[in-house]
C-alpha cells in the first residue's frame, strides 16, 4: 500500500538532506521522503506535513528546507485513512500528483509471539 506522489513542479536541484523531521518522515536520496503515518497525530498534523515538504519551510532551528521531489506516504491499519487524506490534501492543493497506489496485508508479530495480518497502504 503506497502512495506515492510526485511534486507537480518538479525541483530542479533537490539538495540531499539527511532528515528525521517529525515522526518517520526519513530522507535517504535527494529530492525522496517516505513518510510513515500513525494514528497517534491528527490528520492535520500529517496533512501539513505533506503540503511543508512540497512546498521547503524553515525549520525551528532557521535551516531551510528545500521542496522534495518525490514524497512516499505509507500508513498500517487505523492510520491508512490518515495516509489517504493527507495524500488527498496535497493533490488538491496542486502540489504534487498520485502516481501509485500500493495496499497489502502484511503479517505483524504480536507481543506474545503470534501473528495476525494488518492492512497496510503505501
Amino acid at each position: 500500500q503506497v502512495l506515492w506522489l510526485q511534486h507537480s513542479r518538479p525541483v530542479l536541484s533537490p539538495l540531499h538532506i539527511s532528515t528525521m523531521a517529525a515522526e518517520g518522515e526519513t530522507e535517504t536520496t535527494p529530492g525522496l521522503v517516505d513518510m510513515k503515518v500513525t494514528a497517534k497525530k491528527s490528520i492535520n498534523f500529517y496533512m501539513n506535513s505533506a503540503k511543508a515538504f512540497f512546498t521547503g519551510v524553515v525549520d525551528k532551528e532557521g535551516k531551510t528546507r528545500e521542496p522534495v521531489c518525490v514524497l512516499n506516504i505509507s500508513g498500517l491499519g487505523d492510520a491508512i485513512n490518515i495516509a489517504a487524506q493527507a495524500a488527498g490534501a496535497v493533490v488538491k492543493e496542486g502540489l504534487a500528483t498520485i502516481h501509485k497506489i500500493e495496499t497489502s496485508y502484511p503479517e505483524m508479530k504480536l507481543s506474545n509471539g503470534s501473528e495476525r495480518g494488518c492492512a497496510r497502504i503505501l
